[in-house]
């Protein structure tokens, strides 16, 4: 929550003197989801796992009135630690042995894109946005006390790119304030690969969360 909190705050700061120059409400959001991770590694009992994601955006628009067009900006953010179960070859007698991996993981993504929002009520808005991003992950696997010598403890960090397409809802309980709801799509070039085996940071976002405008 005090991540939430700060990014929500840094991005209204920036947005302030664009606010006062517009007649144009900016609408902002800080929310808390859940990413499915897909991985393909044979090794891995699932093909995939979810991790907790935060984030904050801000959304200007430029013009329209029941339909608006305008710009998106925000950031999203991952930390998570979760166990992982491999199988691997316990030796010549052909046999297997499961071994049990602790992954920690912190993922974050900063995109800007374009949006498009239909507001036919001032408590009521849909809006839907595209664009770039860019991704960073880091993660480090350590494999639990086993027989097999083929997992090592291991740490990864890798820069990627990527794009992004997302739907979300707002409903308004004030002026000011409403609750938020959304769906994230993304494509990256950011896979990390070590002991844990290798995984692309991309997939489906679904988050809930709060939304302001100002």
């Amino acid at each position: 929550m005090v991540l939430i909190f700060c990014t929500t705050i840094s991005l209204m700061s920036a947005n302030t003197v664009l606010s006062q120059e517009a007649k144009e409400n900016i609408t902002g959001h800080a929310f808390y989801g859940k990413m499915s991770v897909p991985t393909t590694d044979p090794n891995i009992d699932s093909s995939s796992y979810d991790i907790s994601i935060f984030g904050a955006d801000v959304q200007k628009p430029f013009g329209g009135e029941i339909f608006k067009y305008g710009i998106e900006t925000g950031a999203i953010f991952s930390w998570d630690s979760y166990v992982q179960y491999f199988r691997a070859s316990s030796g010549g007698n052909g046999g297997t042995v499961v071994v049990s991996v602790a992954v920690d993981s912190f993922v974050m993504d900063y995109f800007f894109g374009g949006y498009l929002g239909f507001e036919p009520a001032n408590w009521f808005r849909l809006s839907v946005g595209a664009g770039p991003l860019l991704t960073w992950g880091m993660r480090q696997s350590e494999p639990e006390e086993s027989t097999s010598d083929e997992y090592t403890a291991e740490s990864v960090a890798e820069f990627g790119a990527g794009i992004y397409a997302r739907a979300c809802a707002d409903i308004f309980i004030s002026e000011t304030f409403g609750i938020n709801a959304g769906v994230r799509k993304t494509e990256t070039t950011l896979s990390l690969k070590d002991t844990a085996g290798e995984t692309s940071i991309e997939g489906w976002q679904y988050y809930l969360g709060l939304a302001f405008r100002f």
